[in-house]
């Protein structure tokens, strides 16, 4: 499970309310989780609006 979903899961919010709260495309959330893009090589500004919304950090989110 990547470091994203448990983190979401652990906030309980949906893809869907996490795509609505960061600004971050729904299906590109979708492809982070499921190992279908490489989070690690997300745009540094994506990352940000994304660990922004689940108060996190932005090390938190990535699987490293």
């Amino acid at each position: 499970m990547s470091n994203l979903k448990r983190i979401r899961e652990e906030k309980n919010i949906t893809q869907a309310k996490l795509s609505e709260v960061s600004g971050v495309n729904l299906r590109t959330l979708q492809y982070y989780e499921q190992g279908y893009k490489d989070i690690n090589k997300a745009q540094g500004i994506t990352l940000y609006k994304v660990s922004q919304a689940l108060g996190c950090r932005i090390e938190d989110i990535l699987d490293l």
